[in-house]
């Protein structure tokens, strides 16, 4: 297993546990988070990523399943089926991973 498989599969692991520091420990401190489709920023540093990410995590059912993980090189690439428990059916999403001295710098998604 590469670094870009291992830090996909922590950061899954983590955000499935809905633990917090875990997850964030697989990110860059000045990581960047961009929609893939429209080339925007959606969020930009651990601290812009805690208070999302801590906000949804109190959703207790929130939970991703890993449909498909491939590697190329640096990259991991997953295709998530996320679940929040709200009646609704899960949301398909893309991700993209890009590993840079062992963690997380760049990720793009795709949601439906």
């Amino acid at each position: 297993m590469n670094i870009a498989e291992e830090m996909a599969k922590k950061q899954l692991e983590c955000y499935n546990n809905h633990d917090l520091e875990g997850f964030l420990s697989a990110y860059h401190d000045d990581t960047k988070v961009y929609n893939l489709i429209d080339g925007s920023l959606i969020m930009e540093g651990k601290e812009a990523m805690r208070a999302r990410y801590g906000e949804l995590f109190k959703n207790t059912d929130l939970h991703a399943k890993l449909v498909n993980r491939m590697v190329i090189g640096n990259k991991a690439i997953d295709h998530e089926s996320v679940t929040r428990g709200d009646g609704n059916p899960p949301t398909q999403v893309a991700a993209i991973y890009e590993v840079v001295d062992g963690l997380i710098k760049t990720v793009w998604f795709v949601r439906e």
